[in-house]
């Protein structure tokens, strides 16, 4: 996940939840939005393009952060959210349980145009955990979340009308 530290602006990744910034060490950290996401990605890969360009290499075990996530995918006609358009969104979620609070299950929704090369990140939906509970189940539940959500449904108009 990125944040943000309101106090220095520094952006971060961390695989984990956390409250404090490793740049200056204030308490002032939330989730970065949307346009600070993008100059993340974009130094990243800035910083990664330099740095291999200098020395090229393939990651070895250690430079690698493994998640283990479960995902199912639906698609939606245009027209299914009263838009007057030929457009079929794909639909992909990714869940598991959230590794810095387990009592938490979290679905990331991610979309893009049918057909299309990249997805965007529409947003995440957290819902409680339930011990033992079977994936096909843990699916069944998060998709029942977004059927529910009134801010699935709007940022899916956005992203169809364009202005996501």
């Amino acid at each position: 996940m990125i944040y943000t530290c309101d106090n220095c602006g520094f952006i971060f990744s961390r695989s984990e939840e956390t409250e404090q910034c490793p740049d200056c060490g204030k308490y002032e950290v939330r989730p970065a939005n949307e346009e600070e996401q993008k100059e993340f990605a974009q130094r990243m890969a800035e910083l990664s393009e330099s740095e291999h360009l200098e020395r090229p290499r393939i990651p070895d075990y250690e430079d690698a952060e493994f998640s283990m996530f479960s995902s199912f995918s639906f698609r939606v006609p245009a027209t299914a959210l009263q838009i007057h358009s030929r457009m079929i969104v794909d639909i992909a979620v990714e869940y598991g349980e959230n590794p810095a609070n387990r009592s938490e299950l979290v679905g990331n929704v991610w979309v893009r145009q049918e057909g299309g090369r990249s997805a965007a990140f529409l947003m995440s939906v957290h819902l409680p955990a339930i011990e033992g509970e079977a994936p096909r189940e843990q699916a069944n539940r998060v998709f029942e979340a977004l059927s529910d959500n009134g801010e699935f449904n709007t940022k899916l108009v956005d992203f169809i009308q364009g202005s996501y």
